[in-house]
């Protein structure tokens, strides 16, 4: 790009690639009403002369949140940026993408269109991903080591664009003037874009029906059950102490040598909580005999009859969910395919007696239950550790629910593995 672009700024709801046009354009007089009130808007940007923008910015301070793309003269998305607003006057510079069309005809974003993107956090755990033939094949990641300063952007202020366009980090590498900013806009209908506003703020992971699963009766669909599955009545399949007031989750294999760190803690009142467990029952066949199989969905701690009104995902120590992308979550690290609940003030030692028994077979201290649960508890404090079976290895988040005051409900943690399959039958 050349020094002394000029350039139009056009606000509305956003930019349609598919029809190439603004997304109910609005006066620059609202769209600085909704910048100073955190309801989301779009600044198209397209250089004078020009049909197709040379970048477009999302804006929605509610969310922190700041998107800014920017296009080939086919109006092609080329590089993307995702911008957290994580200190006051400063924008973090999350996450990075650019496509390279090889081919003239690929249309935007294709998969095909080789890729690279960066992930930046703020304790410096950077990474790089390469995808030479874009989605359709295989991907190379690697640890990327950026100066500090280029991880930061200033908040730019509302209408003066031109210091945000010209930041290097952006790629468009010269001086930008924006000379007229359309004003007196009738209001148009929708163009039809895909979201409301032809662009969302990132969108975490959000709790998979934890209600639901708990309901006896609900029914689903499974990817790969021919039938639909209904949920059995939930089992109360043993109960934990909990003396300190305090649940930490986490995998029981990390606790010995203290490996998970500062453990995903919730706060609970002191008593003694039933463990539950909610699943359903198909038909299956293995070799030609058909039998009844069963999966189990998710486990919960029931802190209270109370009716759940919210469920939230819970954050564990020094992590930030403003930093989170679409469909990401935080939780609890496992590699051993098996999540515990403990008291957290005697997690070591239990953690110990528990693997002991796992590994040597002296167990006498650690009492299981046929369905692969197993408690063990602390004689002098009367803290407790229950573990329980998950699908598999990764990251699981734990899922809080509260009542109307706030209070802690339940705490689940769901089978991700098999949850992922299910799609509700039931309104």
């Amino acid at each position: 790009m050349h020094s002394e672009v000029l350039v139009e700024a056009v606000y509305g709801d956003g930019w349609d690639p598919s029809n190439r046009s603004t997304v109910r354009p609005i006066p620059r007089e609202e769209a600085a009403r909704r910048d100073a009130a955190g309801e989301p808007y779009a600044v198209v940007f397209t250089a004078l002369g020009q049909e197709l923008p040379m970048a477009v910015l999302h804006v929605a301070w509610s969310e922190q949140y700041l998107g800014f793309w920017r296009f080939d003269s086919s109006g092609r998305r080329v590089f993307e940026a995702d911008l957290r607003r994580l200190e006051p006057g400063r924008l973090f510079l999350r996450h990075l993408a650019e496509w390279r069309y090889e081919q003239q005809d690929l249309p935007d974003r294709s998969d095909e269109a080789l890729r690279w993107t960066v992930d930046l956090y703020p304790d410096g755990k950077n990474s790089r991903g390469l995808y030479p033939r874009g989605r359709l094949g295989g991907s190379t990641h690697t640890l990327v080591d950026l100066p500090r300063d280029l991880w930061w952007l200033p908040v730019p202020e509302f209408g003066r664009w031109e210091h945000l366009l010209a930041a290097g980090q952006l790629g468009l590498h010269g001086t930008v003037e924006i000379v007229e900013e359309t004003a007196n806009i009738a209001p148009q209908s929708t163009t039809g874009a895909a979201e409301p506003f032809g662009w969302r703020p990132p969108v975490p992971a959000t709790a998979p029906w934890p209600d639901e699963l708990f309901t006896p009766g609900f029914r689903f669909v499974h990817r790969h059950r021919s039938e639909p599955l209904t949920i059995e009545p939930v089992r109360t399949v043993i109960d934990i102490s909990l003396p300190s007031g305090r649940l930490a989750v986490c995998d029981p294999s990390y606790l010995p040598d203290g490996q998970e760190g500062d453990p995903l803690v919730i706060e609970v009142p002191r008593v003694v909580y039933p463990v539950q467990e909610t699943g359903a029952s198909y038909e299956d066949e293995m070799f030609g005999d058909r039998f009844t199989a069963r999966d189990t969905y998710a486990v919960r701690l029931l802190v209270s009859q109370k009716p759940t009104v919210s469920w939230t995902m819970a954050i564990p120590p020094g992590e930030d969910a403003r930093l989170l992308r679409d469909g990401q979550c935080f939780g609890f690290g496992v590699d051993s395919a098996t999540g515990c609940f403990v008291d957290p003030t005697a997690r070591t030692e239990l953690g110990r007696r528990y693997v002991r028994a796992l590994t040597s077979g002296g167990g006498e201290d650690v009492h299981g239950t046929d369905d692969g649960y197993s408690k063990v508890t602390d004689d002098a404090t009367g803290a407790e550790l229950v573990t329980f079976m998950l699908g598999g290895d990764g990251v699981h988040p734990v899922w809080v629910g509260r009542d109307a005051s706030g209070e802690v409900t339940a705490v689940v943690v769901a089978n991700s593995f098999e949850v992922g399959y299910l799609e509700p039958l039931d309104e």
